[in-house]
């Protein structure tokens, strides 16, 4: 694979899956206990966004750049932009990756993994990231980190699985890791990640999904166009064990989100329970 997501750092999809993120890490912090948060397809800390191949695509324009434009003031979105750390007529010029946004979040008593199959990638988010220890960065396959790091000694936190999607059977293999994982830990909060290109595609793996036998998944999904030509017209999470008023946040702020940041009439978002609680 030759996967480099510069090309799309800041766009829609990394927007609406970091909103989610950062919710689920803010409310992990609302109890003193420390807990272990393990992105399995980290990428590297920062992207930047005035890079050749950033500005080549364009995404982060489309993306995080007009959503500073239309909705800096949003209460709802504050936490994402202070994050992001997005000013008011300043140009965004560095996009933060999930594990950079990951350690500004944790506490003393809080630690995170961050493992990546390429070694460029994965020796940037070490040189990027200020650790203060709480940090360690692996060179490794992902999936292979699931097996061996759950669950967690502090037996609360979460797993980011965000897969680039140029495997062949990823969504298969998407849903395989999720059953065993929830196996070795059930009470983890999951964010699993996947791209929407193929409305049946990814309808399949949703019923593939909910028949694992999984409890408490929430769905959650932007669409900024109608129809594709096999181009990324949507993503969406999967949210196993959300937080408290995770699905209420997502109701108000993903129709808010894809009014700005969609491409036609079409655009439009989806919040519901793919399993419900046990």
């Amino acid at each position: 694979m030759n996967y480099r997501h510069i090309y799309h750092a800041g766009n829609f999809a990394d927007v609406a899956k970091h909103v989610g993120l950062l919710y689920c890490l803010q409310a992990l912090k609302r109890k003193d206990a420390g807990f272990f948060a393990l992105d399995s397809h980290a990428g590297r800390g920062y992207y930047d966004l005035q890079a050749p191949e950033a500005q080549k695509s364009g995404e982060a324009e489309r993306g995080v750049s007009r959503l500073i434009v239309a909705a800096l003031g949003n209460k709802f979105l504050a936490d994402y932009f202070t994050a992001i750390h997005a000013r008011r007529g300043k140009r965004l010029p560095r996009y933060p990756g999930s594990p950079a946004l990951i350690a500004q979040e944790l506490r003393p008593q809080d630690r995170a993994l961050f493992v990546e199959l390429m070694p460029a990638e994965a020796r940037a988010a070490e040189r990027e990231i200020e650790s203060h220890g709480r940090v360690r960065t692996e060179i490794d396959d992902g999936y292979a980190a699931l097996k061996a790091f759950l669950p967690p000694d502090e037996r609360r936190g979460l797993v980011l699985i965000d897969p680039p999607f140029e495997a062949p059977r990823e969504f298969d293999r998407l849903a395989e890791h999720l059953a065993r994982v929830h196996r070795k830990w059930a009470t983890g909060i999951y964010l699993l990640w996947y791209p929407i290109k193929d409305l049946a595609e990814t309808e399949r793996f949703a019923r593939q999904v909910a028949d694992l036998g999984v409890p408490k998944i929430l769905r959650a999904e932007v669409r900024i166009a109608a129809r594709s030509d096999k181009s990324l017209i949507g993503s969406g999470l999967l949210l196993v064990n959300p937080p408290w008023r995770l699905e209420t946040e997502l109701q108000s702020l993903l129709p808010a989100l894809a009014a700005v940041l969609g491409r036609d009439r079409e655009a439009a978002a989806r919040v519901d329970w793919l399993a419900p609680e046990k």
